[in-house]
């Protein structure tokens, strides 16, 4: 057969292929793959829906693995945008959406923010909000309503046809809802907690949902922790606005923490840039450099372990 499907459900042993065929994995490809199929890859198959090989990725979505490994979780392949999504009000946090933003610079995909649930905040608040957001990043963004319809028809505009959208926020900020008014679909809502802005889970897997409107959305269960990897360069392309400054430091390697003639800790005492900003940026790196430590233990003990068994190998001949 050896024909190419989507996939629009994973979920460990099930693989669901659009069309509506239901596929397991070929024993070769679960024994050499670095990466199993996940929600938005392309897929060639045998005859019986057997996924013999995943095609090249034009895109992956990546997160640290939550169980604290050195691995990374792919959430999703061939995005072309991250949906931001942010419930207005209690659970609001700009460094929370930092940790959004370098996982789509890491990925190379484009993000769009959506604040979400705009008609239960007064009108000074949203626009707060909004401005925070844009200070943060020159991105999209949309405050949006699913109650009144205020901004759904601006976001739905923003995408084009053959986009595929991963949406991505915390428990109860509004992704089924935002769902619901995209696509005319049913999804299950949460009530949300007034002290944290938290819900339950209501996605517990991720699926691809076509909108009939030419984009197609990628849903995540609720991320609570937000794991980045070890790519420093999508981390100095958030705070880009940081790194202007930078190059007027003194000193090339300056880590703005201290060093005389700091150009950073210069506008920081001005009120150019954020005291908040440049902390969250140090956490991020730090984070993110940590990771890419850990990554290099694991790949200097396969290398090893490789090394000792091409050895033993040797050894036994005769």
């Amino acid at each position: 057969m050896n024909d190419r499907f989507r996939v629009i459900f994973a979920s460990r042993e099930i693989y669901e292929l659009k069309g509506g065929y239901r596929a397991v994995l070929s024993g070769k490809l679960r024994n050499t793959a670095e990466s199993l199929p996940v929600v938005g890859d392309m897929v060639v198959c045998s005859d019986g829906y057997v996924i013999e090989s995943i095609e090249p990725r034009k895109t992956e979505l990546k997160r640290s693995s939550p169980s604290g490994g050195a691995g990374m979780q792919v959430l999703a392949a061939n995005a072309t945008h991250l949906l931001i999504v942010m419930a207005m009000g209690a659970g609001f946090s700009i460094r929370r959406l930092e940790r959004f933003l370098v996982l789509a610079a890491s990925a190379g995909i484009q993000p769009v923010v959506a604040l979400t649930k705009c008609d239960l905040v007064n009108p000074v608040d949203a626009a707060v909000a909004e401005s925070e957001v844009k200070e943060a990043a020159d991105i999209p963004v949309f405050c949006t309503s699913t109650v009144t319809g205020e901004g759904i028809g601006e976001l739905s505009a923003y995408f084009s046809e053959g986009d595929i959208i991963c949406l991505a926020g915390l428990s109860g900020a509004g992704k089924s809802s935002l769902l619901n008014a995209f696509c005319n679909t049913d999804f299950e809502t949460s009530a949300v907690r007034e002290s944290d802005g938290k819900g339950k889970h209501t996605t517990t897997a991720r699926h691809f949902i076509e909108t009939g409107k030419g984009y197609s959305f990628i849903d995540t269960p609720g991320i609570r922790e937000v794991g980045i990897g070890g790519d420093a360069g999508a981390v100095e392309e958030v705070f880009d606005d940081i790194a202007k400054y930078a190059k007027m430091c003194r000193f090339s390697d300056c880590t703005h923490t201290g060093e005389p003639d700091c150009a950073v800790l210069a506008a920081v005492a001005s009120g150019a840039l954020s005291a908040e900003r440049l902390a969250g940026m140090h956490k991020l790196k730090k984070e993110s450099a940590a990771k890419n430590e850990s990554e290099r233990k694991v790949r200097d003990k396969k290398l090893s372990k490789t090394v000792k068994q091409i050895k033993k190998l040797g050894g036994t001949r005769h």
